[in-house]
């Protein structure tokens, strides 16, 4: 029966995670680079207006007559004013300024009238889809505005002191902001798509992984050609060691595991018949699953399984996670 190795509760090596983290900015400096583009877009989408929107403002200066008690006339406010605005009789004097097309209910829309410091000062704002039609409406109340002040008892005069002509409403523009969003999004989506690529994809590249799977003494790294000396030293003096306690006559076979390759019974003969067995693993080439699974059915061979090494060994990747001082701290003991 084979044993029920936990890898989930192995723990991760944040170092390991980390430098191959880093062999991926690329991939996330892309996705940071998309998120911004693709907050762009969507930003652009929403805030593009079918119709364009015009606005025009005027100051109306408020004459208050006196009341019955000698004091001027105070209540009138900003929602006095807005009311009045949609109400006859001002609505119905500012249509009689205005030609036949226009309705109440547009007029009524597109006209804000308010009290922002000085009761005294009204402020009109009539905003619509077209600039000839804002200028229009808002001359039109205005016009009916002064004739309301030389109707309506609560004032001596209503008089318009400054009118604007219409302009196209600028939208605050929050791009950066969208731009920003997308950007951090795009990261998190992408660390967090590498983050369980890494959970899933637990192929060998360090002793840990090793120890964690097949249960065997690390032997060292083997390298393709020259490489550090020192590695290859320890690697070299292990092998030694176990070929002095070898019996006299016995072997040791070399097995290069291959992911998804299974032993043949040709191979299988010659490790059930060598003493020792010396599983290669590749580096970042074999899921510590398939590694386990090789590592049964040898055993359920009976083969003697002593050791493990990684062959093709990534330099760089090593240097970073080890330090530089397993090199042995010269340049010349690295060759790539």
């Amino acid at each position: 029966m084979m044993n029920r190795y936990r890898y989930p509760d192995d723990g991760v090596d944040m170092k390991k995670y980390i430098l191959r983290l880093l062999r991926r900015l690329p991939v996330l400096l892309g996705a940071v680079i998309g998120g911004a583009l693709l907050g762009a877009v969507i930003y652009t989408i929403v805030r593009t207006v079918p119709e364009r929107e015009y606005q025009a403002f005027a100051k109306i200066q408020l004459d208050f007559a006196a009341d019955e008690t000698g004091e001027a006339y105070q209540a009138y406010n900003g929602y006095t004013w807005n009311d009045l605005m949609a109400a006859d009789p001002i609505m119905n004097l500012t249509l009689k300024n205005l030609s036949a097309d226009y309705g109440r209910e547009e007029v009524a829309a597109s006209v804000r009238a308010e009290i922002l410091s000085d009761i005294r000062i009204l402020t009109l704002t009539v905003t619509t889809d077209s600039a000839a039609r804002t200028d229009e409406i808002l001359g039109a109340a205005v016009q009916a505005l002064e004739t309301y002040g030389t109707q309506a008892k609560e004032f001596l005069a209503i008089t318009g002191i400054q009118t604007t002509q219409a302009k196209l409403v600028v939208a605050d523009s929050r791009m950066a902001q969208a731009v920003f969003v997308g950007a951090v999004l795009g990261l998190l989506v992408s660390l967090f798509g590498i983050s369980f690529y890494y959970m899933m994809d637990n192929r060998i590249v360090v002793p840990g992984d090793i120890d964690e799977t097949v249960g065997v003494p690390f032997l060292g790294y083997q390298f393709e050609g020259d490489g550090p000396a020192m590695l290859q030293k320890d690697y070299e003096n292990n092998i030694s060691y176990l070929w002095e306690r070898r019996q006299k006559g016995g072997e040791l076979y070399f097995y290069e595991v291959r992911q998804g390759e299974r032993p043949t019974q040709e191979e299988f003969r010659k490790m059930r018949k060598a003493e020792w067995v010396i599983l290669s693993l590749p580096f970042n080439g074999v899921q510590k699953t398939y590694a386990t699974y090789v590592r049964e059915l040898l055993k359920a061979q009976q083969c003697n399984v002593r050791g493990a090494a990684i062959r093709q060994a990534d330099v760089k990747f090593l240097r970073c996670y080890y330090g530089r001082g397993i090199f042995g701290g010269k340049k010349d003991d690295t060759k790539i």
